[in-house]
Order: C-alpha cells, then sequence, then structure tokens
C-alpha cells in the first residue's frame, strides 16, 4: 500500500510538470574578437544624432512618425500581445451565462407521450431557461504553460522587429541623406569648375585666331568642356532620385522636402567611430538577432504543445440554473436544475497524427536553429565588413585631405607665378581644375567614410534599447 501511494505521488508530480524540452539557450561559436580595431565612442541609441546634423534628424524623426513598415511592424505588436493575453487568459476557469425562452412542441408518437398512461397531454408549451455553465481544465502536463511561452516569445518577438525596422528605417534615411548633400555638394563644386573649361575653351579659340594654336586643340578644349558639363547632369539626376527616396521614407512629396532640406548644406563631419565590443555582445545588441532567438523559444514551446496532445486531457464541467414552463414559477427553488461532474479525453486512433505532429514541431524547431545560427554569422559578417570599410576609408580621406591642400598650395603658386609674368593663364586654369577634382575626391571620401560609419552602427545594433 506504501508503495501504491508513493507511486500515485510521483505520478502526481509527474502530471504536474509541463512535458516537452524546456528551452536552453544555444551556445554559438563566435571569434574572440574582431579581425580590425574599432573606435572607442559610444553607440548611444539615437546613433544618427551623433553626425551633429539637424536636417538628418528632422528626416528621421519624420519617417518614424510616417513610415508604412513601422505601422506594419507596430501592428503585428499589438496583434502578438492579444494572442499572448489570449493564451494567458485560457488558464482559468470558464464561467458564462445564458437565458433562453423557447417555444417547444412535442411529437405525439415519441417515447415520452407513448409512455403515459393517460391522454389529452399538452404537447406545446413554451420553455423558460436561465443558468451558468462552468468548466475548468487543470494544465497537468503543461500544455497550456506552453503554449504560453510560445505566445510570450512570439510577442517579445514582434517588439524586436519593430526596433529592427526601425533601426533599418533610419540606416536608410541615413544614407540617402547622405547621398543627397553629396550630390548637391559636387554639383556645386562641379558647376563652379565648369567656369575654368568655359575660360579655357575661350582662351584656346583666341589663340587659334592669332594663330597660336591649332584647330586640333580648339576641338580638344570644347571636348573636355562637353564632357565635363555632362558629368552636372549625371550630379543633378543623382540629387532628384536621392530625394524620391527620400519622399518615400518620409511620406513628404519632394517639392515639400526640397524646401524643408534649403538651402544646400555642407557634408557632415565625420564623428568617431563607436565601439565595437566582442562579436558575443552582438547576441544582446541586434534586434534581429535576439528576435530570431525568441523564434527558436517559440519553437521549443510549440514541440511541448504538440507532446501534451499525447497525453490525456481532463476537466471539470458544470452547470446550474432554473428551467420551467411557466416565466412565474422560474425563479423557484423548485425550478433548479443542476448538473457537475469530469471529463476525461484520451487519444486513441489518432495517436499517429499527433506523433507527427511533435516531428513536424522538431523540424521546425531545427529549422529557427539553423536561421538563428545563419543569422548570428551574417551579423559578425556585417561588422566584421563595416569595420574594414570604416578603416580603409578613414585612411583614405587622410591622404585625399593631404593631397587637397598640396594642390591648394601649388594653384597659390601657379598664381603668384602668373601675376609676375612666369607662367600663362592657362597654367592657371589647370591648377584650377586639378584642385577642383581634388576636392572632388575628397568629398566623395568623406562621404564614403560617413557611409562606413552609417554601416558600422546598424551592423553593431544601434538604436534601440534592450
Amino acid at each position: 500500500m506504501k508503495n501504491i501511494c508513493l507511486s500515485s505521488a510521483a505520478l502526481m508530480l509527474a502530471a504536474c510538470s509541463a512535458v516537452g524540452p524546456d528551452y536552453r539557450p544555444p551556445q554559438p561559436q563566435l571569434p574572440a574578437a574582431y579581425s580590425m580595431a574599432a573606435g572607442t565612442a559610444a553607440l548611444a541609441a539615437a546613433w544618427w544624432e551623433s553626425f551633429g546634423d539637424a536636417g538628418l534628424d528632422a528626416l528621421i524623426a519624420q519617417a518614424f512618425a510616417a513610415s508604412p513598415d513601422l505601422a506594419m511592424a507596430q501592428a503585428r505588436v499589438r496583434q502578438a500581445r492579444a494572442q499572448q493575453g489570449i493564451q494567458d487568459a485560457a488558464g482559468g476557469p470558464a464561467l458564462q451565462a445564458g437565458a433562453r425562452l423557447t417555444r417547444d412542441r412535442l411529437s405525439e408518437h415519441s417515447e415520452a407521450l407513448a409512455n403515459i398512461p393517460f391522454k389529452n397531454v399538452q404537447t406545446e408549451f413554451s420553455n423558460h431557461q436561465l443558468g451558468f455553465d462552468a468548466s475548468w481544465e487543470p494544465d497537468w502536463f503543461g500544455r497550456r504553460q506552453r503554449l504560453s511561452e510560445a505566445a510570450a516569445a512570439r510577442s517579445d518577438a514582434s517588439i524586436l522587429r519593430w526596433q529592427d525596422a526601425r533601426l533599418m528605417l533610419a540606416a536608410e534615411v541615413a544614407r540617402n541623406y547622405l547621398e543627397l548633400r553629396l550630390s548637391q555638394q559636387r554639383l556645386a563644386l562641379a558647376t563652379a569648375n565648369l567656369g575654368n573649361f568655359e575660360e579655357s575653351l575661350r582662351l584656346a579659340r583666341l589663340a587659334a585666331r592669332a594663330g597660336a594654336a591649332s584647330a586640333l586643340e580648339v576641338a580638344q578644349a570644347e571636348a573636355e568642356r562637353d564632357n565635363y558639363a555632362a558629368g552636372l547632369a549625371a550630379l543633378a539626376l543623382s540629387q532628384n532620385l536621392s530625394l524620391a527616396a527620400l519622399s518615400r521614407l518620409t511620406a513628404r512629396t519632394v517639392q515639400e522636402l526640397s524646401l524643408q532640406l534649403q538651402p544646400a548644406a555642407p557634408l557632415m563631419a565625420v564623428p568617431p567611430a563607436p565601439a565595437a565590443g566582442l562579436p558575443s555582445d552582438l547576441l544582446r545588441r541586434r534586434p534581429d538577432l535576439a528576435a530570431a532567438e525568441q523564434d527558436l523559444m517559440a519553437a521549443n514551446a510549440d514541440i511541448g504543445v504538440a507532446v501534451a496532445e499525447l497525453y490525456p486531457r481532463f476537466a471539470l464541467l458544470g452547470t446550474a440554473g432554473w428551467s420551467s414552463i411557466a416565466a412565474g414559477n422560474l425563479l423557484e427553488s423548485a425550478s433548479t436544475t443542476w448538473s457537475f461532474g469530469p471529463q476525461l479525453s484520451l487519444p486513441l486512433f489518432n495517436r499517429g497524427r499527433l506523433q507527427h505532429q511533435v516531428q513536424a514541431s522538431q523540424a521546425a524547431f531545427e529549422l529557427a536553429l539553423a536561421a538563428y545560427r545563419k543569422a548570428i554569422l551574417a551579423a559578425s559578417a556585417d561588422v566584421e565588413a563595416a569595420l574594414t570599410r570604416v578603416a580603409r576609408s578613414e585612411a583614405r580621406r587622410t591622404q585625399l585631405l593631404q593631397a587637397e591642400a598640396q594642390q591648394a598650395r601649388l594653384l597659390a603658386l601657379t598664381e603668384r607665378q602668373m601675376r609676375v609674368g612666369e607662367l600663362p593663364k592657362t597654367a592657371l586654369l589647370n591648377a584650377a581644375k586639378n584642385l577642383a577634382a581634388q576636392q572632388d575626391q575628397r568629398l566623395q571620401a568623406q562621404a564614403q567614410s560617413l557611409s562606413a560609419i552609417i554601416a558600422l552602427c546598424q551592423a553593431l545594433g544601434g538604436g534601440w534599447s534592450e
């Protein structure tokens, strides 16, 4: 008897635990450090503010307020939270109240009337009912617990994906804003430099009339002018494309943005690169990785739900109320009705289907695990690539700044020599063209450094908080 009691107690304890595997975080293999050196600046949630550009800050705020992608992500958050609330509320007892009034007629040939020894029984009557239905299903094998775990994980994943959508949106706005300002600066520089090509052509024509230059030299000057002028059209197109992209991201018209972003501002200063931390930090810093792990947690809980379907389900059911053919005596004690009892259901002939459902859930978990590992590898590669871009682009920008300064000194020296008659004006024009070309390269290098910083901030998961 003692052994039977102990066995029964053990069975009860086992029945009160959730079946299926408990979640254990995977241990991804990540390098101890990145191969490239990183910066030391802190990565703020609003990382774009480190560029110190009010125009960029305003555009990102407008994009956050108007983006359909963010609106969709927010709707998914509300949907997932509601689903979580449904699962959490399903664990308690259910109680419903109801009232019913029906007009009934019994068949005169029914078994109920056939057994009555007297005739003239009323076969039509009204039936008044008022009562309550209650039910409760103990979660002996953790089915509802696993359902709640899965719903909670999916709710958290939806929030993280909303954060990731914000991060991607901010980065996309920043990149297009950078392209816009770069196009504006390059267009202004090229427009000013076009005058040097026009002046070179004028001097070539004058020299040809004086017999000091050939027709070939004039044609060459014309070709150089026309080729350079064609580049202005390409820069204007790039500017318009950037405005169109920003219009899509902020839900504002191109005309509104053109007014908002006037006058043309210089490129943002290149801020210090953010600290990259350790590769393992990405697991908590990047919202897409955190969301992928929540998907893994939900898939793990789904296995428990499928396993629990193989076990018996027990429920307590009860009803209580009043029933009468006359409304006047409906609430009298003689009109009370009630029923109470347990209900037990066992999966018998459908166990094969349920077992396949367990296998399908296990396969879904393996799929989520592979997706999680793939996301980690991609995230680590993103950071490595961004760190390389930051280092290489900054080195190139430094070299081009030095070259620009040297070219500016050369222009000043050429101008002095021209004034004293040692050099012709064409030498000054050529030096000015070379300086403009050097400035154009420096602008592009500065934009590349800024773009690399944007990519690094995004790769590190900037713009969200745990």
